[in-house]
C-alpha cells in the first residue's frame, strides 16, 4: 500500500467509528444513560431541555437517579 492509501484508510476508519456518536443526537438514540451523559458532557446541550442538568431523563431518571 502507498502512503496516500494508508492514509485515507486511517481516515476513513476514524470516520466510521466516530459515527455512532455523531449520529447519536436525540434521547432515543442512546441506549444507556451513560452514553447519554457522555454526549452532553462534550456538549450536546439539547440533551437537558430543562436545563436542569439532568440529560435525557427518560433514561438517566426526573432526578438523575441513573446517573
Amino acid at each position: 500500500m502507498t502512503k496516500t492509501s494508508l492514509l485515507a484508510a486511517a481516515l476513513v476508519s476514524g470516520l466510521v467509528l466516530s459515527a455512532g456518536s455523531a449520529l447519536a443526537q436525540n434521547c432515543s438514540s442512546f441506549k444507556t444513560c451513560k452514553e447519554a451523559v457522555a454526549s452532553y458532557k462534550n456538549g450536546n446541550s439539547k440533551l437537558d431541555r430543562d436545563h436542569d442538568g439532568i440529560p435525557c431523563e427518560s433514561i438517566c431518571g426526573s432526578n438523575g437517579e441513573y446517573m
